[in-house]
Protein backbone atom coordinates (compact mmCIF):
# COMPACT_ATOMS: atom_id res chain seq x y z
CA UNK A 1 0.00 0.00 0.00
CA UNK A 2 1.67 3.13 -1.43
CA UNK A 3 2.05 5.91 1.60
CA UNK A 4 0.26 9.19 1.55
CA UNK A 5 2.37 12.14 0.81
CA UNK A 6 2.91 14.35 3.79
CA UNK A 7 1.34 17.63 3.27
CA UNK A 8 3.88 19.55 5.21
CA UNK A 9 6.46 21.01 2.93
CA UNK A 10 10.41 19.48 4.09
CA UNK A 11 12.52 21.78 5.09
CA UNK A 12 14.89 21.21 2.04
CA UNK A 13 12.41 21.81 -0.43
CA UNK A 14 11.54 25.25 1.52
CA UNK A 15 15.19 26.34 1.17
CA UNK A 16 15.53 25.25 -2.17
CA UNK A 17 12.59 27.19 -3.14
CA UNK A 18 12.78 30.78 -4.63
CA UNK A 19 10.96 32.93 -1.67
CA UNK A 20 13.80 31.22 0.60
CA UNK A 21 16.21 31.92 -1.45
CA UNK A 22 15.19 35.90 -2.57
CA UNK A 23 14.05 36.85 1.40
CA UNK A 24 17.72 35.50 2.51
CA UNK A 25 19.46 37.79 -0.32
CA UNK A 26 17.52 40.66 1.18
CA UNK A 27 18.46 40.14 4.57
CA UNK A 28 22.18 39.61 3.43
CA UNK A 29 22.31 42.48 2.25
CA UNK A 30 20.48 44.52 5.07
CA UNK A 31 22.76 42.68 7.11
CA UNK A 32 25.95 43.81 5.07
CA UNK A 33 24.45 47.71 5.27
CA UNK A 34 24.14 47.30 8.99
CA UNK A 35 27.38 45.87 9.59
CA UNK A 36 29.13 49.00 6.97
CA UNK A 37 26.85 51.68 8.86
CA UNK A 38 28.65 49.82 11.90
CA UNK A 39 32.35 49.61 10.89
CA UNK A 40 31.91 53.74 9.24
CA UNK A 41 30.46 54.81 12.82
CA UNK A 42 33.57 53.04 14.98
CA UNK A 43 36.18 54.56 12.44
CA UNK A 44 34.95 58.02 13.20
CA UNK A 45 34.62 57.81 16.70
CA UNK A 46 38.28 56.05 17.01
CA UNK A 47 40.31 58.40 14.39
CA UNK A 48 37.78 61.16 12.82
CA UNK A 49 36.65 63.05 16.40
CA UNK A 50 38.41 60.48 18.72
CA UNK A 51 39.43 63.54 21.18
CA UNK A 52 36.72 65.52 20.78
CA UNK A 53 35.27 66.83 23.85
CA UNK A 54 31.70 66.39 22.70
CA UNK A 55 32.21 62.23 23.30
CA UNK A 56 35.83 62.30 24.91
CA UNK A 57 35.08 64.76 27.64
CA UNK A 58 37.80 67.50 28.69
CA UNK A 59 38.06 65.63 32.17
CA UNK A 60 39.85 62.80 30.93
CA UNK A 61 42.19 63.88 28.29
CA UNK A 62 43.31 66.20 30.90
CA UNK A 63 43.47 64.27 34.21
CA UNK A 64 47.04 63.51 35.07
CA UNK A 65 46.71 60.69 37.40
CA UNK A 66 43.44 58.30 36.12
CA UNK A 67 42.30 55.14 38.45
CA UNK A 68 40.36 52.48 37.06
CA UNK A 69 38.74 50.08 39.53
CA UNK A 70 37.83 47.24 39.29
CA UNK A 71 36.81 44.28 41.35
CA UNK A 72 39.33 40.95 39.92
CA UNK A 73 41.98 40.58 37.73
CA UNK A 74 40.93 40.43 33.84
CA UNK A 75 38.06 42.82 34.20
CA UNK A 76 40.63 45.68 33.68
CA UNK A 77 40.91 43.87 29.62
CA UNK A 78 37.77 42.40 29.25
CA UNK A 79 35.65 45.78 30.14
CA UNK A 80 37.93 49.11 30.72
CA UNK A 81 40.23 48.61 27.92
CA UNK A 82 38.86 51.12 24.93
CA UNK A 83 38.85 54.08 28.18
CA UNK A 84 42.67 53.11 29.44
CA UNK A 85 44.10 52.91 26.01
CA UNK A 86 42.50 56.13 25.00
CA UNK A 87 43.63 58.26 28.15
CA UNK A 88 46.76 56.80 28.43
CA UNK A 89 47.34 58.03 24.70
CA UNK A 90 47.78 61.31 26.65
CA UNK A 91 51.55 61.61 27.67
CA UNK A 92 51.08 63.99 30.51
CA UNK A 93 48.42 60.84 31.77
CA UNK A 94 49.67 58.30 34.38
CA UNK A 95 47.52 55.37 34.74
CA UNK A 96 46.91 53.49 37.87
CA UNK A 97 45.03 49.97 38.54
CA UNK A 98 43.30 49.26 41.31
CA UNK A 99 41.82 45.96 41.61
CA UNK A 100 40.22 45.32 44.96
CA UNK A 101 40.38 41.29 45.34
CA UNK A 102 43.09 38.95 43.60
CA UNK A 103 40.16 37.07 42.19
CA UNK A 104 41.34 34.05 44.52
CA UNK A 105 37.54 32.31 44.26
CA UNK A 106 39.72 28.97 42.78
CA UNK A 107 42.79 29.02 44.97
CA UNK A 108 44.24 30.97 42.08
CA UNK A 109 44.90 34.66 43.60
CA UNK A 110 48.54 34.43 43.28
CA UNK A 111 48.87 33.28 40.14
CA UNK A 112 46.06 35.68 38.71
CA UNK A 113 48.04 38.65 40.00
CA UNK A 114 50.64 37.76 38.38
CA UNK A 115 49.54 37.65 35.33
CA UNK A 116 47.52 41.04 36.02
CA UNK A 117 51.13 42.76 35.46
CA UNK A 118 51.72 41.39 32.33
CA UNK A 119 48.43 43.03 31.11
CA UNK A 120 49.46 46.06 32.86
CA UNK A 121 52.53 46.25 31.28
CA UNK A 122 50.45 45.57 27.18
CA UNK A 123 48.00 48.58 28.19
CA UNK A 124 50.57 51.24 29.44
CA UNK A 125 49.95 50.97 33.10
CA UNK A 126 52.86 50.68 35.21
CA UNK A 127 53.77 48.00 37.45
CA UNK A 128 54.02 50.02 40.57
CA UNK A 129 50.34 51.37 40.05
CA UNK A 130 49.14 47.77 39.21
CA UNK A 131 48.12 47.12 42.66
CA UNK A 132 45.63 43.67 43.24
CA UNK A 133 44.41 43.24 47.13
CA UNK A 134 43.78 40.22 48.86
CA UNK A 135 41.87 41.92 52.09
CA UNK A 136 40.14 39.68 54.06
CA UNK A 137 36.88 41.68 53.63
CA UNK A 138 37.26 41.61 49.81
CA UNK A 139 37.89 38.66 48.48
CA UNK A 140 36.53 37.45 45.52
CA UNK A 141 33.03 35.73 46.03
CA UNK A 142 29.99 35.79 43.51
CA UNK A 143 27.94 34.83 46.69
CA UNK A 144 28.99 38.14 48.86
CA UNK A 145 28.21 41.86 48.89
CA UNK A 146 31.80 43.68 49.52
CA UNK A 147 31.18 46.00 52.19
CA UNK A 148 31.26 49.17 51.33
CA UNK A 149 33.04 51.28 53.91
CA UNK A 150 36.32 48.73 53.07
CA UNK A 151 35.75 49.77 49.12
CA UNK A 152 35.64 53.27 50.27
CA UNK A 153 38.87 53.28 51.95
CA UNK A 154 40.71 51.57 49.73
CA UNK A 155 39.93 53.55 47.10
CA UNK A 156 40.17 56.63 49.18
CA UNK A 157 43.50 55.22 50.01
CA UNK A 158 45.13 55.12 46.85
CA UNK A 159 43.54 58.17 45.57
CA UNK A 160 45.61 60.01 48.31
CA UNK A 161 48.53 57.89 47.41
CA UNK A 162 48.63 58.31 43.49
CA UNK A 163 47.50 62.02 43.38
CA UNK A 164 44.49 60.54 41.43
CA UNK A 165 42.12 63.49 39.73
CA UNK A 166 39.91 60.75 37.47
CA UNK A 167 38.22 57.63 38.42
CA UNK A 168 36.75 55.01 36.11
CA UNK A 169 34.38 52.08 37.51
CA UNK A 170 31.45 50.09 36.95
CA UNK A 171 27.92 51.26 36.88
CA UNK A 172 25.32 49.68 38.89
CA UNK A 173 24.77 46.44 36.54
CA UNK A 174 28.56 45.87 37.09
CA UNK A 175 28.48 44.88 33.60
CA UNK A 176 28.47 41.07 33.88
CA UNK A 177 25.86 41.03 37.21
CA UNK A 178 28.60 39.94 39.28
CA UNK A 179 27.87 40.84 42.77
CA UNK A 180 31.49 41.91 43.90
CA UNK A 181 31.47 44.39 40.25
CA UNK A 182 28.04 45.65 41.53
CA UNK A 183 29.10 46.34 45.19
CA UNK A 184 32.32 48.21 43.68
CA UNK A 185 30.04 50.69 41.81
CA UNK A 186 27.87 51.12 44.64
CA UNK A 187 30.53 52.09 46.63
CA UNK A 188 32.70 54.47 44.12
CA UNK A 189 29.22 56.04 43.38
CA UNK A 190 28.77 57.09 46.67
CA UNK A 191 32.18 57.99 47.59
CA UNK A 192 32.61 60.22 43.83
CA UNK A 193 29.17 61.89 44.39
CA UNK A 194 29.09 62.81 48.38
CA UNK A 195 32.62 63.06 48.95
CA UNK A 196 34.12 66.89 48.14
CA UNK A 197 37.39 65.58 47.67
CA UNK A 198 36.85 63.06 45.53
CA UNK A 199 37.93 62.55 41.77
CA UNK A 200 35.63 63.25 38.64
CA UNK A 201 34.07 59.35 38.53
CA UNK A 202 32.50 58.36 35.39
CA UNK A 203 30.41 54.75 35.57
CA UNK A 204 30.77 52.46 32.10
CA UNK A 205 27.31 51.66 31.23
CA UNK A 206 26.01 48.01 31.37
CA UNK A 207 23.28 46.82 28.40
CA UNK A 208 21.44 43.41 27.64
CA UNK A 209 22.94 40.46 27.39
CA UNK A 210 21.76 40.51 24.01
CA UNK A 211 23.25 43.97 23.34
CA UNK A 212 26.43 42.81 25.64
CA UNK A 213 27.54 40.05 22.91
CA UNK A 214 26.32 42.01 19.72
CA UNK A 215 30.06 42.85 18.36
CA UNK A 216 29.59 46.39 16.50
CA UNK A 217 25.75 45.70 15.92
CA UNK A 218 24.76 47.80 19.46
CA UNK A 219 27.23 50.88 18.42
CA UNK A 220 24.25 52.56 16.32
CA UNK A 221 21.84 52.21 19.25
CA UNK A 222 24.39 53.22 21.69
CA UNK A 223 25.61 56.11 19.61
CA UNK A 224 21.49 57.53 19.30
CA UNK A 225 22.15 59.76 22.46
CA UNK A 226 24.89 61.31 21.19
CA UNK A 227 24.08 62.04 17.80
CA UNK A 228 24.24 66.20 17.62
CA UNK A 229 27.90 65.88 20.12
CA UNK A 230 28.85 63.72 17.16
CA UNK A 231 27.38 65.83 14.08
CA UNK A 232 28.52 68.89 15.90
CA UNK A 233 32.16 67.19 15.95
CA UNK A 234 32.29 66.31 12.53
CA UNK A 235 31.45 69.94 11.82
CA UNK A 236 33.22 72.05 13.92
CA UNK A 237 35.89 70.59 15.76
CA UNK A 238 36.30 71.57 19.78
CA UNK A 239 39.59 71.63 21.85
CA UNK A 240 39.40 70.28 25.38
CA UNK A 241 39.71 74.04 26.81
CA UNK A 242 36.12 74.57 25.25
CA UNK A 243 32.54 74.18 26.72
CA UNK A 244 32.75 71.21 29.43
CA UNK A 245 30.54 67.94 27.55
CA UNK A 246 31.60 66.11 31.07
CA UNK A 247 28.46 64.27 31.43
CA UNK A 248 29.16 61.10 29.32
CA UNK A 249 31.52 59.45 27.14
CA UNK A 250 31.97 57.52 24.06
CA UNK A 251 35.42 56.12 23.20
CA UNK A 252 36.00 53.42 20.43
CA UNK A 253 39.28 51.05 20.52
CA UNK A 254 41.53 51.70 16.94
CA UNK A 255 42.15 48.97 15.97
CA UNK A 256 45.80 48.78 17.24
CA UNK A 257 44.13 49.29 20.17
CA UNK A 258 42.14 46.51 19.65
CA UNK A 259 45.10 44.13 18.67
CA UNK A 260 46.69 45.32 22.16
CA UNK A 261 43.43 44.89 24.41
CA UNK A 262 43.50 41.22 22.62
CA UNK A 263 47.57 41.12 23.71
CA UNK A 264 47.02 41.97 26.76
CA UNK A 265 44.18 39.28 27.67
CA UNK A 266 46.35 36.66 26.77
CA UNK A 267 48.64 37.98 30.07
CA UNK A 268 45.63 36.65 31.61
CA UNK A 269 46.70 32.66 31.00
CA UNK A 270 44.26 31.14 33.67
CA UNK A 271 41.46 32.62 32.09
CA UNK A 272 41.96 32.07 28.67
CA UNK A 273 39.22 29.60 27.43
CA UNK A 274 37.34 29.08 24.15
CA UNK A 275 34.26 31.28 25.34
CA UNK A 276 36.51 34.10 26.10
CA UNK A 277 37.97 33.81 22.81
CA UNK A 278 34.72 34.54 21.83
CA UNK A 279 34.02 37.40 23.73
CA UNK A 280 37.28 38.95 22.46
CA UNK A 281 35.53 39.36 19.35
CA UNK A 282 31.68 39.80 19.99
CA UNK A 283 31.52 41.89 23.51
CA UNK A 284 31.12 45.44 22.75
CA UNK A 285 33.31 46.44 25.80
CA UNK A 286 36.01 45.45 23.92
CA UNK A 287 35.37 47.57 20.56
CA UNK A 288 33.69 50.97 22.63
CA UNK A 289 33.05 52.01 25.86
CA UNK A 290 30.13 54.54 26.98
CA UNK A 291 30.28 56.51 30.16
CA UNK A 292 28.54 58.21 32.28
CA UNK A 293 29.97 60.44 35.06
CA UNK A 294 28.77 60.97 38.79
CA UNK A 295 26.81 63.75 39.79
CA UNK A 296 28.44 65.51 42.90
CA UNK A 297 25.58 66.07 45.31
CA UNK A 298 25.34 69.15 46.61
Amino acid sequence: MASRPSARPRLADIVRSKAFRRAAKIFIRILTIILAVCIVLQVILAYAIAKDPRIFPAALQRSKNLLIVTAHPDDETLFFAPSILSVLDNPVTTGGLLVLSNGNNYGLGDVRKVELKGACEVLGVAEDRCEALNRPELQDNPRQWWNETAIISSVKEYVEKWKIDAIITFDEGGISGHINHRAVSGAVKKYGSTDSNAPVTYLLSSVTLLRKYSFLFDLPLTSLSFTWRIVGALISPASATEQDFGDRALIANTWPYYLRTREAFRSHHSQYSWDRSLYLVLARQVWFNDLVRVERQH
